[in-house]
């Protein structure tokens, strides 16, 4: 696997950008792709009220699988950081050893956490007030379950994407899930507007097309050549190692679903609306998503390279990636945000176009996170940098504590006073603040301690250059 891109050398915001552009577009896609469910399954599940109840199934599951999702793009980290950080240090044969515990491992955590998926989706759906009404509950339960086939492959696409970040290439991942969600739109029309099997079939369309994208990209990792590569004939599990991606990735993971996590509790709060309340909530949910994958996609990018750049030793070079990546993210959610915000009732009527209520309830959620998801954007990416630098459990106890913990509060304080949509999400720019000015001081006092930490390393190397 040639190195498409050079993280240690070379103009910082360039590269930046050409690495992160293939992330960004595969989260995208991703969304666009599972926005395409959304109206194939809205729209051709019988009748106007079945595609309405479908639609309210599809989006009540999706926090709780979001949670999924954000945990296993966190853990994902873990692999990033470790091999990234032995690379930059060249110490190739740790490097290995992190490729083949991360490829062996991804699976089992994958079926442990399927197993978990499957018990907890009634209970889960049930807490969250998801309506009995109209089979909404059944069909969330059933879609839900069938999801869950697909995550031991959806855990090892994340691990593998990671080693093929370390090793500067992250246009095959992206090409693959071109591949694989192309198959997904094909599958949905064919098992929902051929067989008629409404959400079920648009479940296995998603599972199917996952187990798709984690294959092509293994067989690329088995077909390589060199350093990055993987061989079943020739496995490097270590412990260690092992330890050290859990210890980093694990707290990252709970960051990373700590806003979606929070979000299963505001999904609470947009079910008491009913069925219109969850087509609102299922249609911002679908452009907000747009936004936040475009956004933190720089957070994996800054990620690898300020992990690369700090094993190498060259502090400047990784504080100049911070500085670059932050501006950028800045910059494009300013520019989303607004745009966004003042086509947001055009935005909507793809999904609600004959529902005034729902699009009156939509209307008041989005005007209130929209123009100022930027800030949404910055708390997306700071983690990341923090991490970058070797720092992981700080920052995840943060956006647990400003992002979760405060939103959890809201909703059973100030929502029950006061009773609207709007009322409901006036908590996100909230968070949004608060976090990031916890994240800005940790990452001061982190940077401080990684420079002390690479001073002394570099006066125990004269040589280093």
């Amino acid at each position: 696997m040639s190195q498409k891109v050079d993280i240690l050398k070379g103009s910082i915001t360039k590269n930046l950008i050409i690495f992160t552009l293939p992330i960004m577009f595969q989260g995208i896609l991703q969304t666009l792709y599972n926005a395409a469910d959304l109206v194939i399954v809205g729209n051709f599940s019988g009748t106007p009220e079945d595609g309405d109840i479908a639609l309210a199934a599809v989006g009540a599951t999706s926090s709780i699988f979001n949670v999924m999702t954000a945990l296993f793009m966190g853990i994902a980290v873990g692999v990033d950081v470790v091999t990234s950080f032995n690379y930059g240090r060249e110490k190739y044969d740790k490097v290995k050893k992190a490729i083949d515990t991360a490829v062996v491992s991804a699976p089992i955590l994958g079926l442990i956490c399927m197993g978990i998926g499957m018990l907890i989706a009634r209970p889960v759906l049930i807490l969250m007030d998801t309506p009995v009404k109209d089979g909404v509950l059944d069909k969330a339960v059933i879609y839900l379950c069938i999801l869950m086939i697909g995550v031991p492959f959806s855990l090892l696409f994340n691990f593998c994407s990671a080693i093929f970040r370390t090793a500067g290439q992250t246009n095959k991942p992206f090409i693959y899930l071109v591949i694989a969600g192309a198959l997904n739109v094909l599958l949905n029309i064919i098992f929902v507007a051929g067989f008629g099997w409404g959400v079920a079939g648009v479940a296995i369309a998603t599972v199917i097309s996952q187990i798709t994208s984690c294959t092509l990209l293994i067989i690329t990792l088995m077909k390589n050549k060199g350093l990055f590569s993987f061989s079943v004939h020739k496995i490097e599990f270590s412990w260690r190692i092992f330890g050290k991606m859990i210890a980093i990735g694990i707290p990252a993971g709970l960051q990373s679903s700590a806003f979606s996590l929070s979000n299963v509790f505001l999904q609470s709060g947009v079910n008491s609306f009913g069925k219109d309340g969850m087509a609102a909530g299922t249609a911002v949910n679908t452009f907000e998503g747009l936004m936040w994958v475009t956004l933190s996609s720089f957070s994996n990018g800054m990620t690898t390279f300020i992990s690369q750049n700090y094993g190498a030793g060259d502090m400047k070079r990784a504080k100049k990636t911070m500085w670059s990546g932050l501006l950028l993210t800045t910059g494009l959610g300013i520019i989303l945000g607004l745009s966004t915000f003042l086509c947001g009732d055009l935005l909507m009527r793809i999904f609600i176009s004959e529902n005034p209520n729902a699009m009156e309830l939509a209307r008041q959620r989005y005007m209130i996170t929209f123009p100022l998801y930027f800030l949404a954007g910055i708390m997306s990416v700071l983690p990341g940098v923090i991490r970058g630098f070797g720092s992981s459990l700080p920052p995840s106890i943060i956006s647990l504590v400003g992002a979760c913990g405060i939103r959890i509060i809201w909703v059973f304080t100030i929502f029950e006073l006061y009773h609207h949509m709007s009322v409901l999400f006036l908590v996100h720019p909230i968070t949004w603040i608060i976090t990031n000015i916890a994240l800005f001081i940790n990452l001061f006092i982190t940077y401080r301690k990684a420079k002390k930490k690479m001073d002394k390393w570099r006066k125990s190397k004269p040589t280093l250059q």
